[in-house]
């Protein structure tokens, strides 16, 4: 089936032969600064109302986002208790590749790629509480490695070498470790949907994009939607707002990251949903 999506959407569609198509060509997780983004709660909802259907296929273009958006979404698709079909059309990058995980048939596009890594967050406080968040993150990413060692067979060590690496793996490389099982022949999404990926903003916060992802993405910032001076001149470079897409936050000329970083910080919410995850791996 051909998709036509130049920018990010996500959508449901009942197939004529009872296939619910699940269009996530979006970041997981709602994006504070834009209203988009794909949460568990919009899934469930274009699930519930779909009517009747036989089986679920989930096509994939994100450059991730929130990960336990991503582990809910997974065991809300796992849950569902029909097979479920995961095509990777773009990337799979970060909490997406949670999600490709809920498919009990893998495609990915022959120059489609998956990124898995360590969680990572923001913290702001004394030492005690730097401390505390990186026992948290690494709590988060062992429950996240889980998925990957659950559905592709591969050991706690590797799951953690490559989360370690921030590894950009394609489809090869995932049908060789069990994360896909197989690629799609003369994908004809290909070509639009790498485009849109190397659209995606957040891909500038990750380390190791590949060159051939970065035309774009790590590009024109003048589109970003945080409302601080910086970034609305067009120099996401000076932005300190928590909510920013650029990979470079951090000067002091963000007059808004004490307000924005406020709950982002506050250890009592990632500990709530560590749990949660915890309860759902």
């Amino acid at each position: 089936m051909k998709i036509k999506a130049q920018r990010p959407v996500f959508r449901a569609a009942l197939q004529s032969d009872g296939t619910l198509e699940l269009l996530v060509y979006e970041e997981i997780g709602e994006n504070y600064w834009t209203g988009g983004g794909v949460t568990a709660k919009t899934v469930k909802q274009q699930i519930d109302q779909a009517g009747a259907h036989s089986r679920i296929a989930v096509r994939i273009n994100s450059p991730g986002g929130n990960a336990f958006e991503g582990v809910a979404i997974y065991n809300l698709l796992r849950a569902q208790g029909k097979p479920v079909d995961v095509f990777v059309d773009g990337i799979a990058a970060s909490a997406a590749s949670i999600i490709a995980m809920a498919g009990d048939a893998r495609i990915m596009g022959s120059n489609a790629m998956m990124m898995i890594h360590n969680a990572w967050s923001g913290c702001q406080g004394y030492a005690d509480d730097m401390r505390k968040m990186a026992d948290v993150l690494d709590k988060v990413s062992v429950s996240v490695a889980q998925t990957y060692i659950d559905r592709a067979g591969i050991s706690q060590e590797k799951a953690k070498e490559l989360m370690d690496a921030e590894s950009w793996l394609g489809a090869k490389d995932c049908v060789d470790l069990g994360l896909a099982t197989g690629i799609a022949e003369d994908d004809e999404n290909d070509d639009a949907a790498m485009a849109l990926a190397r659209s995606f903003k957040a891909l500038a916060r990750l380390k190791a994009v590949p060159a051939f992802l970065k035309n774009d993405a790590t590009g024109d910032d003048t589109a970003c939607a945080c409302p601080c001076d910086p970034c609305q001149a067009g120099d996401c470079t000076g932005c300190n707002c928590g909510g920013c897409d650029s990979d470079t936050c951090g000067a002091e000329a963000c007059n808004c990251r004490e307000k924005d970083l406020g709950n982002a910080a506050d250890l009592s919410v990632y500990e709530a949903e560590l749990h949660l995850v915890e309860r759902s791996c």
